[in-house]
């Protein structure tokens, strides 16, 4: 139960980030939004967690683990997410990311060995059968109609790379506390980023509204510090491959959170969350049988 608990609640504010990330995205470029993404980020997960810190013999040991997640899955998922939503909408990019699961299931596989479970993919499926039902909007005429934008297939890629980190949290987040894993792998990301802002360039901080503020800081403390955090203490305790299905519960928690940015609900979203529940119970009972 806490396992779910953490992923839930992590996914929730992860759907919140397409919306603060677009605000975000309206005043500064890709590479400064995710500077301060993880400068908030990385400031709160050092408040938390400064009594236990890690040390540099802990880093040092863990230094593959710590790179391979941190620089590769995670800064290369923020890459191109960022990248994606300018030119892709929140609405539309939120229901991309319930393709995770089945690359989590598949790279988890691959790298980590563990059987497929049937129940598990038929969770996913229908979990899949929801998200796709809200990308069509509840029309399923409109198959012929979809078209997929450079926004779009940036989000994709970024998929690949969130679903390789969700692998590697569960490989080498072992040896390390969930607090000080989350730190060292979202400093990656800040590192990142800050070797990439001088070629981009920095907007005066003074020309910033408040509500540019308010974004960083729900994005950074909220869909950072506290999504990931919780989000890799689950990946822990139940495995890439079974966490991964709570991914569908991004594209319903941005489409639920749509109403606070004037955006407007309609019964497909119900009928698309609906089918994401069910898959998500139908992958909670094959979690239990394992």
């Amino acid at each position: 139960m806490k396992a779910t608990f953490y992923l839930i609640i992590a996914t929730i504010f992860l759907g919140l980030n397409f919306h603060l990330a677009k605000i975000i995205l309206k005043e500064v470029n890709f590479i400064e939004a995710g500077f301060w993404r993880f400068l908030f980020g990385v400031g709160s997960l050092t408040l938390l967690g400064f009594k236990k810190l890690p040390s540099l013999q802990l880093i040092i040991k863990n230094v593959k683990g710590i790179s391979l997640t941190g620089f590769i899955g995670l800064f290369g998922f923020n890459t191109f997410f960022f990248l994606g939503l300018m030119n892709s909408s929140a609405v539309n990019a939120a229901p991309i990311v319930s393709l995770n699961p089945a690359l989590t299931i598949l790279f988890s596989h691959k790298i980590l060995k563990p059987p497929i479970n049937k129940i598990q993919i038929t969770g996913i499926i229908i979990a899949f059968i929801g998200v796709t039902y809200l990308i069509l909007k509840g029309n399923i005429t409109n198959r012929s109609n979809i078209q997929f934008n450079y926004g779009d297939i940036l989000i994709l890629i970024a998929n690949v790379f969130f679903a390789l980190h969700h692998v590697w949290v569960k490989k080498y987040g072992r040896t390390i506390s969930n607090l000080n894993f989350t730190l060292l792998t979202s400093t990656c990301c800040l590192i990142g980023f800050s070797i990439l802002l001088p070629i981009s360039g920095m907007a005066l901080v003074t020309t910033h509204t408040s509500g540019f503020w308010l974004a960083v800081f729900g994005i950074g403390c909220l869909g950072t510090a506290l999504a990931y955090f919780l989000w890799q203490k689950g990946v822990q305790i139940t495995g890439a491959d079974k966490a991964g299905i709570y991914m569908n519960v991004v594209p319903l928690s941005a489409a639920l959170f749509a109403v606070f940015f004037e955006e407007h609900l309609h019964t497909y979203h119900l009928i698309g969350g609906i089918c994401i529940v069910v898959g998500l119970f139908l992958s909670k009972i094959s979690t239990s049988k394992s």
